[in-house]
Formats: structure tokens, C-alpha cells, sequence
């Protein structure tokens, strides 16, 4: 008995299939049994959301032994590649790569401080470079809490960390005693 695919739209709008659509590439011999796991769902609806993906043609099961993977097809690939971008872009990606420009500015930065023997002049510009990296991360920090993602809150917690770090070996000595 052929089973009837749902709507696109309806099938990936929801949790659990993404979920086990994004884990077929992620899954180095995608069964059943793995993408259940990589879920965290049943057995039975893990089977149930496959064949609403195969009968949509985005999978095909091929059979090894008495086992079966679960294999993309072409079309599946194009929906999985698209479906893997939006992933990214919906859980902050952009900030997170926003931050790594910010911390390569930084890195100059602790550079130059580190080696010593900044004039006053070179020192009241690296506390303006820090202080629009502050800004910058303060509003990567405002944007970033529409996002659930624990490496870019990890991210900017160095961030911060570091820029404050680098705000204490650039005052004047006279503060510092």
C-alpha cells in the first residue's frame, strides 16, 4: 500500500522531520534506528515522518544486508542544502561570523598592546577601536537573544571578557596603582 506524502511546507514546518531530514547527511550510514536518536523520538514516528519524505521524493531507502539506509535523492539534496542554510541563518550564524570578524580585530589589538610602548596617542586610538568593538558586540548581543544558540552566547561572553581585559592594560599607569 503506497502511502500519500503530506505538503511540503506542512512536513518542514514542523520540528521533528527537519530534525531527522538535517541528520541524514550528518549520519554517516543513516538507518532508521540513528535518526530516531538523532531526534529523539519513537521508532514508529521516525518510520512514519521517512515515508512522508520519501513519498514527498527527497529519500530512498537502500537495503544492505538486512539493514536499510535512508539516502537523499537529487531533489532531496536541493531541499536539504536550502533547508540546512535557512538552519543556519534562523539559529544566528550571521552574528557568529559577525563576532569572528570583530575577534580578528581584536586579536590585532591585543597584539599591539601586548608588545608595549604606546604613546598616549596610540593608546587613545586603541581605546576607540575597542570601544566601537564594544559597541558592535553589544548590538551582536541585543540581536542574538531572538536566537537559541549556545556557542554564540558562549562567543560573546569571550568577547566580552577579552575587551575588558584589554580596557585594564590600557589605562594609565597612575589608575592601575
Amino acid at each position: 500500500m503506497e502511502r500519500e506524502g503530506k505538503d511540503l511546507k506542512q512536513l518542514f514546518m514542523q520540528k521533528k522531520p527537519c530534525l531527522i531530514f538535517l541528520a541524514i547527511s550528518r549520519v554517516e550510514k543513516p538507518y532508521v534506528s540513528t535518526l530516531m536518536k538523532e531526534a529523539d523520538t519513537t521508532f514508529a514516528h521516525t518510520t512514519n515522518i521517512l515515508s512522508d519524505i520519501e513519498a514527498c521524493g527527497l529519500v530512498e531507502f537502500v537495503s544492505e544486508g538486512r539493514v536499510k539506509y535512508v539516502k537523499l535523492t537529487k531533489r532531496g539534496k536541493e531541499v536539504h542544502k536550502a533547508l540546512l542554510a535557512l538552519d543556519r541563518m534562523l539559529g544566528g550564524e550571521s552574528l557568529l561570523k559577525d563576532l569572528k570578524k570583530l575577534e580578528k580585530r581584536v586579536n590585532g589589538l591585543e597584539t599591539r598592546i601586548k608588545a608595549g610602548g604606546l604613546d598616549e596617542r596610540a593608546v587613545r586610538r586603541a581605546m576607540k577601536s575597542l570601544d566601537e568593538v564594544a559597541a558592535r558586540t553589544s548590538t551582536i548581543e541585543g540581536e542574538s537573544q531572538i536566537f537559541s544558540n549556545e556557542k554564540l552566547d558562549y562567543e560573546l561572553r569571550v568577547m566580552k571578557e577579552r575587551l575588558e581585559y584589554l580596557r585594564t592594560k590600557l589605562q594609565p599607569a597612575q589608575l592601575q596603582e
